[in-house]
């Protein structure tokens, strides 16, 4: 199956790869190459696929494989720039690949029917440098969690295409096994075999059979080592997907909301996962592994909706906060955060479907004329004076309705809601404004919060909520001006969202 090479070909199309033309001559069956020259560190280029001859022997396809690991990794050197750049805040300092490219050139330029020492020097010298390239490479994903990696896959403009997540779950799956290489891994293949379905709800590409089928193929394309026992039989692999589906279940039989967030379920799950060790990379358990992510995503989903039905809305951000939003994140391969969570409406019907309802709602309201009476033409009509005292009366509570909607601030509650006035605290270069509400301190942030890192923000965070006892308040939220929250603190938990 040819589907890192297929993906290359849509990679390409989405501008985010460049191409290397390749061409094969018929002739003297030579190969000859044209490397595109670096523009950016964090450039990627890839071997154009269109129009080439089968590869027939043996040295054809070790050509084939040389220039798929390259453009393997500048794949993969792209996105952790951009993970870098938009996560860290930091500027990326991207591998020289010229060393790589010329190296590649010069292994190219051998007949693959020629075993020569020049060939073979120039194929190790060509495995060295692939192997510098992904040892740099490792060690710039030691830097980068889990959490980084998810919210540039899930923020990212345009959107990763199935390419780079391709070769983003190779190299994890070639990388020395790690809990957090395997966390990533799974949350790579998660979202390359799976698609948003509306309402922060996923749906999978492939059955269970088909996912089985596919990773063992993509194994074989690159030729990862088996890292767990390849018997078709293994009572071990059996065991742990079994059990991966009992969870699954778990999540279906619980009862609300709180009966699967206090039975400690996420934690529980990611504890398990982690247990597998190696083992998880077997196709079975990395396929049940992503079926079990988006459903039990998409169930967490679903009770929290029953909840917000129920009114609970308040309930439930007081109980639980931010809490178990890493846990429940890392396990399903998806960020959730509870509180965008709950602050997600059914949109409103648009402004035109609610005057024509209650203005036919007002038009029932007045009666016809007695039957045998009429107006002065004669015709049976309505009184024309009733049905305008009707209508305006209709708009006026239109007007009333919409004037007092429009209005961001309750007068009822204004008084409920003590200010803060951040220009006399220490933290008037972050907030515009800020208010205390069920002992909660709700702040407006500044221009300023976006140039701060990551790890400022937490700083200030932190802060804020040590003022909490002087100023009477427990927790910290703070929102944009749009009112999307970018920051949340309680006792013992700190969370910057972007």
């Amino acid at each position: 199956m040819k589907i890192f090479e297929d993906q290359i070909e849509d990679l390409k199309e989405r501008d985010l790869l460049k191409s290397i033309v390749v061409e094969t001559g018929k002739a003297d069956d030579t190969v000859k190459t044209e490397l595109a020259p670096t523009k950016q560190p964090a450039e990627v280029t890839a071997v154009n696929t269109q129009n080439q001859t089968p590869l027939l022997n043996k040295a054809d396809f070790y050509f084939r494989r040389a220039m798929d690991e390259i453009a393997f990794l500048q794949t993969v050197e792209y996105v952790f720039a951009g993970v870098e750049r938009e996560q860290l805040k930091v500027v990326p300092k991207s591998y020289d690949d010229l060393k790589a490219k010329k190296i590649l050139h010069n292994f190219l330029q051998f007949s693959p029917d020629v075993d020569s020492i020049e060939r073979s020097n120039a194929e190790f010298q060509l495995r060295q440098a692939t192997e510098s390239w992904h040892s740099s490479l490792s060690q710039r994903d030691e830097r980068l969690t889990t959490a980084h990696l998810r919210r540039y896959c899930e923020t990212s403009r345009p959107p990763l295409s199935s390419p780079a997540l391709v070769a983003l779950a190779r190299f994890y799956r070639n990388s020395p096994h790690s809990e957090p290489v395997r966390n990533k891994f799974d949350l790579v293949v998660t979202r390359l075999f799976s698609r948003e379905n509306g309402g922060s709800k996923r749906e999978l590409i492939f059955s269970r059979e088909e996912l089985v089928t596919h990773l063992t193929e993509l194994y074989a394309e690159w030729s990862s080592v088996s890292l767990y026992s390849t018997d078709a039989d293994d009572a071990e692999i059996l065991e742990i997907a079994r059990n991966l589906e009992s969870y699954i279940e778990y999540a279906n039989d619980a009862i609300d909301f709180d009966d699967l967030i206090t039975s400690d379920f996420f934690t529980r799950l990611h504890s398990y996962k982690r247990e597998t060790n190696e083992n998880f990379y077997a196709p079975l358990i990395t396929a049940t592994g992503i079926e079990s992510n988006v459903r039990i995503g998409n169930r967490y989903v679903e009770l929290l909706e029953t909840e917000k039905q129920k009114g609970n809305v308040a309930s439930l951000e007081n109980r639980y906060g931010i809490t178990h939003d890493n846990a429940i994140s890392d396990t399903t391969a998806k960020t959730y955060s509870l509180i965008e969570l709950l602050k997600q409406r059914k949109p409103a019907p648009p402004v035109e479907q609610k005057i024509e309802r209650e203005f036919e709602a007002g038009k029932e309201k007045v009666k016809p004329p007695a039957k045998g009476k009429s107006t002065e033409s004669g015709s049976s009509k309505p009184n024309k004076l009733l049905v305008a005292a009707a209508v305006l009366s209709i708009l006026v509570t239109i007007g009333i309705y919409f004037g007092t909607k429009s209005s961001p601030v309750e007068i009822r509650n204004a008084a409920s809601k003590p200010r803060i006035n951040p220009k006399n605290s220490m933290h008037k270069e972050y907030l515009q404004e800020a208010h205390t509400e069920n002992r909660k301190l709700i702040g407006i942030v500044s221009p300023t919060w976006d140039q701060l890192t990551e790890e400022k923000r937490k700083d200030a965070l932190k802060e804020m909520l040590s003022f909490g006892s002087e100023k009477g308040y427990e927790k910290v939220q703070l929102e944009n001006t749009e009112g999307k929250t970018m920051g949340f603190a309680a006792s013992g938990s700190v969370l910057v969202l972007d």
